[in-house]
């Protein structure tokens, strides 16, 4: 490859992650209806763009299309603002923003990133979906998709790897940086809602949280 060649094809990757990370994600804003009988007031609905999420999965920009993920949970929970999600708020992400995301993720990753097979493994290593289990159950979850090393939680997101070589369900991976232990009590929400999403199930309660749940 020639120098100018190899210039052309990094011009090229910087300026695709300036498209990608820069472009809107809410397309529209939509009025919520006002709380009734004393309930929370309701995360304002908003039409969200997909289109940086495909852009960068269809390149295998993995590392940007991680961070967009990111930004849309926020934008899709009205908290791009505060920078971080909070369990009540991700029991509020749409069905369908979580389903879209899913699946691009899945189409482009040969079925290998993605909400989905996070579940699979999440499931398998003993974990419940809404309830806190033994940390050890949520250690050997972050082990089986390589979110722990050495048993130790990689540091994110610089220890990622964002390569097809990555274990199944190693991505996307929005926990905040600052979370200790893998942001689980904030993941398994996530799984929670995940799942409630999946089965097309209404819950009827707030997601319990009980440490070791039985």
């Amino acid at each position: 490859m020639t120098t100018a060649t190899h210039l052309l094809k990094l011009a090229a990757t910087v300026l695709l992650g300036s498209l990608v990370t820069t472009a809107p994600l809410v397309r529209a804003q939509f009025t919520a209806p006002a709380p009734q009988n004393n309930t929370s007031t309701p995360i304002p609905k908003v039409e969200l763009n997909f289109q940086p999420l495909e852009t960068a999965l269809a390149a295998q920009q993995f590392s940007q299309a991680n961070e967009i993920t990111r930004r849309l949970l926020l934008a899709a929970t009205n908290r791009t603002l505060q920078g971080w999600l909070t369990t009540d708020t991700i029991e509020q992400i749409p069905c369908q923003d979580l389903k879209t995301i899913d699946q691009l993720w899945l189409q482009h990753s040969n079925n290998r990133f993605g909400f989905t097979p996070q579940l699979e493994a999440f499931l398998a290593t003993g974990n419940r979906p809404g309830r806190l289990m033994s940390p050890e159950s949520y250690d050997q979850f972050g082990d089986r998709i390589g979110w722990r090393k050495d048993n130790q939680w990689v540091i994110f997101k610089k220890n990622l790897d964002f390569t097809l070589n990555a274990p199944a369900g190693h991505l996307p991976s929005p926990r905040d940086e600052y979370q200790i232990n893998g942001g689980r009590l904030e993941y398994t929400a996530l799984m929670g809602r995940f799942q409630v999403c999946q089965s097309g199930q209404v819950p009827t309660a707030p997601v319990r949280f009980t440490p070791f749940g039985s």
